[in-house]
Formats: C-alpha cells, structure tokens, sequence
C-alpha cells in the first residue's frame, strides 16, 4: 500500500473513530455505508441479472459492515451468535432490495426443480397438482419480476439523489 493510500485509509478511520465517540457505533457504521458503482447489465436475462448484481449488492454490504465495524473497534461488542445478521439492519435501501430478489429467486430455483432436475417429480403429479404448480410458478415469477423492478428503481434513485 502506498504512503498516499495509507494516509487516506487512516483519515478515514480516524473520521470514522471520532463519529463512534459522538455517537456510538450505530450511527456511525450507518453514515459511513458506502454503495457499489451502479451495475450496467442492462440486457442481461433477468435471472442472472439477480444472480450476479443482487449476490455483489449483498455481499459488499456485509463485507463493508464488518469492515467499518473493524474499524471502529464495534466488532468486539457485537455477538454473532445473538444476532446473527446483523449485518442486514444496515443494508441501504436497494441492498434491501437486492437480498429481497436474491429470496425470490431462490424459491423460484427450487420450485423449478420440480420439473426438471434429478429430483424431478413433474411427471408423476396429477392434472389439478400440475394446474396448482404452474399457478404457484407464476406467483414466484411475478414475485422476482417485482423484486427485481424495485432493487433497480431503488437502485436509479440513489444514482439520482446523489448517493453514488
């Protein structure tokens, strides 16, 4: 690491100490939250869209709590057996978002391997269970396509707020 970067890293840190001791370490993780640079997959199929942005979304915001919590010495008060997502309570808006289309997309996953996969059991289900489970998969669909729509309306209103 240069000298140049080493002084930054400590600037921060110390700016990041000094809001600890005002006003504790909640405050201070969450004013210190920082967001990605906004993803540019525009044309990508929306279930790889949620696979890839919305995992890097969630993922940076609990390596970054965790690393301001580092920082700032929180991390020796924090029991993670107690609460073990604590990490979640400080996700920004389209992080929310972000792991809300991540759950989606998990049910839908996994109700689609019902029909295809090596545990398949499309074939054996009756007409009115076949009926059932396509309704079921349109709900699930539905649901991403909507978590999905708010993660990137969350996401183009930080853009445009500022907040990137």
């Amino acid at each position: 690491m240069s000298a140049l970067a080493l002084r930054s890293v400590q600037r921060e840190t110390s700016g990041l100490l000094a809001a600890c001791a005002a006003h504790g370490y909640r405050i201070a993780i969450r004013d210190a939250r920082t967001p990605l640079q906004a993803p540019d997959f525009a044309s990508t199929p929306l279930r790889r869209f949620v696979a890839n942005v919305c995992t890097v979304e969630v993922r940076h915001a609990e390596a970054q709590f965790w690393q301001l919590a580092r920082a700032c010495g929180a991390d020796a008060v924090i029991d993670r057996f107690e609460t073990p997502d604590i990490a979640s309570t400080y996700r920004m808006p389209h992080e929310r978002c972000a792991g809300t289309a991540l759950v989606w997309l998990a049910h839908l996953q996994t109700h689609d391997g019902d029909r295809r996969g090596p545990w398949e059991c499309w074939s054996g289900l009756s007409r009115p269970r076949k009926a059932a489970w396509l309704r079921r998969r349109r709900e699930l669909l539905h649901g991403l396509l909507r978590a999905a729509a708010e993660y990137r309306a969350a996401r183009a209103a930080l853009v445009q707020g500022g907040g990137q």
